[in-house]
């Protein structure tokens, strides 16, 4: 008997923000994907150096920003880890009981290489890419055991298979919480990049201001 499907988008949602929710909905109706997981993570390996607001902001507001649609759930397994959010170690846990797609940005992709275990967490799941406004040149300098398994679906469904890279074809939105963040440093702007509700608490809590 299969293991359930699980649908995991990992990210430090600081803040949380329409370039977040609006691809995940979008991956939903044009690929048949079922609900998806989002996991904020604790400590990001690859951004050491950008601190991220607490925990406990961070979740509030992602509740907040996803509370109208019943399809996208959280998981807090990353924020009540003491360590660095390694993916593979996220990976071996829910892999015990589901198969897992994990769901990243273009930008991440062409970072996969640097990942800690990358070839072990390709082998764990099956990575589904959204589009970005990124550069492309980065893709063909990245090992062959990534490019060999890549391939792009222009609909779904997405069978799943471990090892695979699946590129979908989905509109793209130009949207970074770094955007969001230097924004919302200037009291003078309202953010349309961020759903009222978590504005709303990101003021009260006096966060991202300078």
């Amino acid at each position: 008997m299969h293991k359930p499907l699980l649908y995991l988008f990992g990210g430090s949602f600081n803040p949380p923000h329409r370039g977040h929710i609006e691809p995940l909905l979008a991956l939903q109706q044009q690929y048949n994907v079922g609900t998806i997981t989002l996991l904020p993570n604790h400590i990001s390996p690859l951004k050491l150096n950008q601190p991220p607001v607490s925990n406990a902001h961070r979740l509030a507001m992602l509740q907040l920003c996803t509370a109208q649609y019943p399809t996208l759930t959280i998981s807090d397994y990353e924020l009540t880890q003491s360590e660095t959010s390694f993916t593979i170690n996220t990976l071996m846990h829910f892999c015990e009981e589901y198969r897992v797609f994990f769901i990243i940005g273009e930008d991440s992709l062409q970072s996969l290489d640097k990942w800690y275990r990358y070839v072990e967490i390709m082998q764990l799941c099956h990575i589904i890419v959204l589009p970005r406004n990124t550069e492309q040149s980065r893709i063909i300098e990245l090992p062959e055991i990534i490019v060999q398994n890549m391939d792009t679906l222009s609909h779904g469904p997405i069978p799943h298979k471990t090892s695979c890279i699946t590129r979908v074809t989905l509109p793209r939105v130009n949207i970074s919480s770094t955007q969001c963040r230097l924004e919302l440093a200037n009291h003078d702007i309202e953010s349309q990049y961020i759903t009222p509700s978590v504005l709303n608490y990101i003021r009260r809590h006096h966060l991202f201001a300078n």
